[in-house]
């Protein structure tokens, strides 16, 4: 399962979580955003995951967790992020398919390129 990694409303990389035996393992990559990344992993519950390290001009992390472990964390994972999104930003991401045009709102304008926003 892959899921979405957001930071500062945009998404960044990619959340990968699969089974190895019964633990459950979680590699994260993304950009790297210049700063001290910690990831939290949300749904139907919420995790902390650690902080990435640069690697390769990238910001990578690689986690296994027991079934003790998961306590806590979600069964249904969404995202990834420092902090849970609110409604009004999950409702301003374009569904998927849908035109991807500019975007903007009080003093801030988004422009979509490439899937990702860019805040100018």
């Amino acid at each position: 399962m892959q899921i979405p990694i957001y930071i500062d409303g945009a998404v960044e990389g990619k959340l990968s979580i699969t089974r190895q035996g019964n633990m459950t393992a979680f590699e994260a990559d993304l950009r790297d955003v210049g700063r001290v990344v910690r990831l939290r992993v949300f749904g139907d519950g919420e995790g902390y995951l650690g902080v990435p390290v640069p690697a390769d001009g990238r910001l990578r992390l690689v986690k296994h967790l027991s079934p003790a472990a998961m306590h806590g964390f979600p069964k249904k994972p969404e995202y990834a992020a420092e902090e849970r999104r609110t409604e009004e930003q999950q409702k301003a991401e374009p569904e998927a398919g849908q035109k991807q045009e500019e975007q903007g709102g009080p003093g801030k304008h988004v422009l979509w390129h490439g899937g990702k926003p860019h805040y100018f």
